[in-house]
């Protein structure tokens, strides 16, 4: 049981990603979270607990 618990757990942190394709998804900046087109790059990825989609923020050049 507690395996599975930290699985799960792990989905909700802050995760490098590469994206090689545009997409459509939630990005979170400053100014609150937007539904945009996602372009290439670096960025941070989780699962939000509340919509439980993926949500994603750019990447900074301290992560």
């Amino acid at each position: 049981m507690s395996n599975q618990n930290s699985v799960d757990q792990a989905d909700y942190e802050w995760q490098r990603c590469s994206l090689m394709l545009p997409r459509v998804g939630l990005i979170l900046s400053r100014h609150g979270l937007r539904t945009r087109v996602i372009l290439p790059g670096d960025y941070m990825v989780r699962r939000s607990r509340t919509l439980g989609q993926r949500l994603y923020r750019r990447r900074s050049s301290l992560d």
